[in-house]
């Protein structure tokens, strides 16, 4: 398999086949709070890419090079994958209220909820942790394929969110009955958005 096939497969199915929201359903406290406006959607799609990207390149080179060498990788990756993550929240955070106060005050809790999203610790422990939530997909990557994997995940995190902004806004307008309107509605919505990506089951070979 030529290099370009296997980074191609690994993004496919990172990105759309094993949908970390729709098919996987990790994440979702972030994609029901903040779907309510495609802008705040994108807004935390980019964010939870950079924190997601960064997070996973640094825990793996902390998991590879300082938790297995000392014999604590097993008892301590947990808390040091956190710590990681909440550090680069912190500095997003402090980003995005310097650039853009009306986007961090629209993603209001929901942004700090970064540091304990469990779509980014996943994708970090994914990342580094051999054998770990091994599904269809053979986790323990190399640096880069880590790397690759981690950007196809939080931009499949991104695509759903940004879907169910759109419709959410599209809702806003419908005649949605009395009895279903909120998260009800969004539910149902959220359930059927992910039958359709069970569609892609097998696509590749996946």
């Amino acid at each position: 398999m030529s290099a370009f096939r296997h980074y191609f497969l690994l993004f496919v199915g990172a990105f759309i086949v094993q949908n970390i929201v729709f098919i996987r359903f990790i994440g979702l406290c972030p994609f029901f709070g903040v779907s309510t406006q495609v802008e705040t959607s994108i807004g935390m799609s980019l964010a939870v890419t950079f924190v997601m990207t960064l997070a996973s390149a640094a825990s793996w080179i902390v998991w590879n090079y300082a938790l297995v060498p000392l014999g604590v990788g097993e008892f301590l990756y947990i808390p040091v994958f956190i710590l990681v993550i909440a550090s680069l929240v912190q500095f997003v955070e402090m980003f995005i209220r310097k650039v853009s106060p009306p986007l961090y005050k629209a993603m209001g809790i929901y942004l700090p909820l970064i540091t304990t999203n469990c779509a980014v610790l996943a994708t970090a422990t994914e990342v580094s942790k051999p054998g770990f939530l091994k599904l269809n997909m053979p986790y323990g990557y190399s640096f880069i394929e880590g790397v690759v994997y981690s950007v196809s995940v939080a931009m499949g995190f991104g695509l759903a969110i940004v879907i169910m902004a759109a419709i959410r806004d599209r809702m806003k307008v419908s005649p949605v009955p009395e009895w279903l309107k909120g998260y009800p509605i969004v539910f149902i919505v959220a359930a059927l958005a992910s039958l359709a990506f069970m569609g892609f089951a097998g696509l590749f070979g996946m």
